[in-house]
């Protein structure tokens, strides 16, 4: 763990959160993140540790082949969320009943039929949190890497607009919405490409950074700005932006997001894979958290956290596909599978404000959000596993995290996927509690009144897969010490993220893996018993 000095904590007491500047009201839940803060944190208190156990599903009946893992956006008594085959859907969560859907794979094909590879290689469907602005909402698609507006009140589809250009570009990343702009990223089924293609030769994607604003009289999308990860026609890719959604520093007028490995960089380079992340030339943003501009999309700072990482599908190959492997041994695969959390120093009592994010290589980060300089750093999983993606949730006082590998040296059947929680003084592991029944779980926590949820995503056994066919568990610990409160078992696997807007939990059970069909999923509405 590594702690800057002159970052100490001004313990002059942490304020209690408030809504503007920490948590975020009770009464809905925005996009993927829950806010522009992307922090994961609602300000409800009406499910706690005493009455927690009596949460009951009170909408059974939804279910949608393959299932839903976006974490469902709240507004009023309604819900929106997309589903694995291909809806994207609005619901009265009060009255379970459905007020219309959009057939998402049918508006892909109807934009344009896909590629052949592209046909193959990504779904046509939606998988991203939505953003609703006013009477719009937004959300990403799989094929073609659309970005749709839609009528928040029918359905009806007011106007699309692709992000990448190339075939295999995809968004994964939920958008958000800012004063009228609407931000998102895209990132690549061109990773996977060599071992999906025989003959394939990678790589061209780069992944980027959109903002746009749509006019609804139009039906039109404006691009304000669209920024590269990396540099083009110089033999790099990858880098894509693909996990958890952009978030907001109001004061500074910045969004943040992070970016993922390499797929290819040019070979004068390779030098640089056992070097630091300044070997790297300048533009070359792999691995990193980038600052931007709102208005201009001005880079205002990087931090690349990583030397040369280059992974792709032909990495995986036995033997290994050295023409498209980057390297041997390939890099580490150590995306920023999330952006990062924006925490205000009002909410929490630092010095200045912060982002919190988490690398897929086990360490947790904080960075002054003014100028990009490392606050403090903790490897959770010390060196010994990893898997940190979609997000973290922040409080005022902890950094709430899913690892989903804290140890590699276990057997195949064997879970070492932990719950914990860092400080957010110093990132200090505060707590750690082990998944229940030998379980995996892969996606982020949500911070509700003196609670912590987190999706248990199913139980291992003797394949790699076996936790796709098995049953998860919603798991509920208390936040300041991590002891199980309860648990509520689900119907199949549970890889979803999970909104809580007042005395209600939702979220949705399956997944799509595009290996085998796992059973259909369901979208779950729990409430607190006698509310």
């Amino acid at each position: 763990m590594m702690v800057s000095h002159t970052w100490l904590l001004g313990l002059l007491g942490a304020t209690q959160a408030v809504v503007a500047d920490g948590s975020f009201s009770s009464a809905s839940w925005d996009g993927w993140g829950g806010g522009i803060h992307n922090n994961r944190w609602t300000d409800s208190q009406a499910i706690t540790t005493s009455n927690a156990k009596s949460l009951t599903r009170t909408c059974p009946g939804l279910s949608y082949q393959y299932g839903v893992s976006a974490t469902p956006v709240v507004r009023g008594s309604n819900v929106y969320y997309p589903t694995w085959n291909g809806l994207f859907v609005a619901l009265d969560y009060t009255t379970c009943k459905t007020h219309w859907t959009i057939n998402v794979t049918q508006l892909i094909y109807d934009y344009a039929v896909p590629s052949p590879a592209s046909a193959i290689a990504t779904y046509p469907v939606s998988r991203t949190s939505p953003q609703i602005d006013g009477s719009i909402i937004y959300f990403g698609t799989q094929t073609h890497a659309l970005l749709v507006a839609a009528d928040l009140h029918n359905g009806k589809i007011l106007g699309m607009v692709p992000l990448h250009s190339h075939p295999l570009a995809v968004v994964t990343m939920s958008p958000t919405v800012y004063k009228g702009v609407i931000f998102a990223g895209t990132s690549s089924y061109e990773e996977p490409a060599p071992l999906i293609f025989p003959n394939y030769t990678c790589c061209s994607y780069i992944g980027n950074m959109v903002a746009l604003t749509f006019s609804p009289h139009t039906g039109l999308f404006t691009k304000k700005w669209d920024i590269p990860a990396l540099p083009s026609g110089q033999g790099w890719s990858g880098a894509g932006v693909w996990g958890s959604q952009p978030s907001i520093d109001t004061a500074r007028n910045q969004v943040f997001f992070g970016t993922g490995n390499l797929y290819s960089y040019p070979p004068e380079y390779g030098h640089c894979i056992n070097s630091t992340a300044d070997c790297l030339p300048a533009g070359v943003n792999q691995e990193a958290i980038i600052a931007l501009d709102v208005s201009s999309g001005k880079i205002n700072w990087v931090r690349r956290v990583s030397p040369l990482d280059a992974w792709n599908g032909a990495c995986v190959t036995v033997p290994i596909d050295t023409v498209n492997c980057p390297s041997v041994p390939p890099g580490r695969d150590g995306d920023f599978g999330m952006a990062p959390g924006f925490v205000p120093k009002r909410t929490s009592g630092l010095e200045d404000d912060v982002v919190v994010v988490a690398q897929k290589t086990g360490v947790i980060f904080a960075f002054a959000a003014g100028t990009g300089e490392t606050v403090w750093m903790n490897d959770i999983s010390r060196m010994q596993g990893g898997g940190l993606s979609w997000g973290v949730a922040v409080d005022d006082k902890r950094v709430y995290y899913t690892l989903p590998y804290s140890r590699f040296d276990v057997p195949a059947n064997v879970s070492s996927t932990v719950f914990g929680a860092a400080s957010l003084v110093n990132g200090s592991v505060l707590w750690e509690t082990p998944a229940t029944h030998n379980s995996l779980a892969l996606q982020p926590p949500t911070v509700a009144g003196d609670l912590v949820l987190y999706p248990r995503a199913g139980v291992v056994d003797e394949t790699p897969s076996g936790y796709l066919t098995s049953k998860g568990a919603l798991t509920v610990l208390d936040r300041s010490s991590g002891s199980v409160v309860t648990e509520v078992e689900l119907d199949v696997n549970f890889q979803g993220g999970i909104a809580v807007v007042n005395e209600y939990v939702l979220f949705g059970t399956g997944y799509r893996n595009g290996v085998n069909f796992v059973g259909n999923g369901s979208l779950y509405v729990l409430k607190v018993d006698g509310k």
